[in-house]
């Protein structure tokens, strides 16, 4: 067994795709970031991002609960431009130790035609496939067409459906980083073979 001198940490392996350089938008960076830098650059654009979306109330949560959640993987990436000013976002957490939970993600309008996101998105999936989770998730509302193409076009299927009293319906949607879980996947939710001939 190594030692543990030798083993990476999140941060070490972090260091080795974050932050990464975006082409165009005056060559601008995606960063991991921390929870209050996170919110307060997420706060600015949120609305010219999603300006018909009613955001969920955020009411204040026990120090028990916050402390908990805190102690679990999660990661901020801000995607800024080459003046530092925010284009957009992406935020995730762990689930399990199986499973990263991709909980939101926006771009403002003007960038998303410059495929910023997908080169931020493709380096998040890489890192936390190096991290060892086996599967990332997210659910989506059935009319955000553009989101799940975007992750169909990034290996993800459709896993189910979800109802939630803030969000109502979701669909939910898994990657597989394990082949072995994708082969499992596609026996158990795939069609069979139809028939040839009459």
């Amino acid at each position: 067994m190594p030692s543990t001198d030798t083993l990476e940490t999140i941060d070490d392996i972090r260091s080795r795709f974050f932050p990464v350089r975006l082409p165009g938008a005056g060559s601008g960076v995606g960063r991991c970031v921390d929870e209050a830098t996170f919110r307060e650059a997420v706060g600015h654009i949120y609305a010219d991002v999603f300006p018909d979306r009613d955001a969920h109330p955020y009411r204040p949560k026990s120090d028990e609960l916050v402390a908990e959640y805190r102690r679990m993987h999660q990661e901020r990436i801000l995607m800024e431009d080459g003046d530092g000013k925010v284009m957009g976002w992406l935020k995730g957490r762990m689930a399990d130790p199986d499973t990263f939970y991709l909980g939101t993600s926006g771009m403002l309008p003007e960038y998303r035609s410059q495929r910023l996101a997908a080169l931020c998105y493709s380096k998040l999936l890489d890192y936390l496939e190096a991290l060892g989770y086996e599967r990332v998730t997210s659910e989506h509302h059935p009319s955000n067409r553009t989101a799940m193409i975007f992750q169909l076009k990034h290996g993800f299927s459709i896993e189910g459906m979800s109802l939630d009293e803030r969000w109502g319906p979701m669909v939910k949607m898994v990657r597989f980083f394990d082949r072995d879980r994708q082969a499992e996947f596609d026996r158990r939710f795939g069609f069979e073979q139809y028939p040839k001939g009459a």
